[in-house]
């Protein structure tokens, strides 16, 4: 037996050797490149408010992401009118679903309304449209690196969607080290937080004055 083993060890270390060598080279090459890497932007408010407005329910549209910035594949801003995804840097599900989870998550929390849905079967007071008009990393040479999110929101009665009863225009450049993917989808973490935190503090200024009258 023991002669057996010495006979065709070096046999097996060889066969050893380039199964290794064949996972580095596989490692280091064109599958590592290729292979995608996803991210998630995820925001919490945080506590969940005490009190909750009565019998004001809040319909989401889906958020609507512009044509360049809807792909999964993360995006860069290059040049003034240029733009460059970045493979294999991904968003692990369709940005327009997770933007649309996050708004609802956010808002669901602040007690500003009674309930916050997305289903349109439901019946709702008011109904809030969105936009993702910015997501990108900057990366132009004359820029500092940042993380720049920019959304818009409509919210009208769903009674009257015709008369618009609130809008406004957010945007957050956010500071980075570098323009990496993980740089920028911290920044866009962070961004969301700012832009959803002011989109309340708004709703907020918006119904005291609508219930003071």
């Amino acid at each position: 037996m023991n002669k057996a083993f010495i006979q065709y060890k070096p046999v097996i270390v060889v066969l050893l050797s380039l199964m290794l060598s064949a996972c580095f080279s596989w490692g280091g090459g064109e599958d590592e490149e290729t292979t995608p890497l996803y991210y998630v932007v995820d925001v919490d408010r945080g506590s969940v408010a005490t009190e909750f407005a009565r019998d004001r329910v809040l319909l989401i549209k889906p958020v609507r992401v512009v044509p360049h910035f809807e792909n999964k594949t993360i995006v860069f801003r290059v040049g003034e009118n240029e733009f460059q995804s970045q493979p294999p840097h991904e968003f692990f599900s369709d940005p327009q679903d997770m933007f649309t989870n996050q708004l609802r998550r956010w808002l669901q929390k602040t007690g500003l309304f009674s309930q916050v849905v997305t289903d349109d079967s439901i019946a709702a007071d008011y109904v809030l449209e969105s936009a993702v008009t910015g997501l990108y990393g900057e990366k132009r040479a004359a820029y500092s690196p940042q993380a720049v999110v920019e959304m818009q929101f409509f919210m009208s009665a769903a009674d009257t969607p015709q008369n618009m009863l609130f809008q406004t225009g957010l945007r957050a450049d956010v500071d980075i080290e570098k323009t990496t993917a993980a740089n920028v989808v911290m920044g866009w973490k962070q961004g969301l937080w700012e832009l959803l935190t002011t989109l309340e503090q708004d709703f907020s200024g918006y119904f005291a004055k609508l219930d003071a009258r």
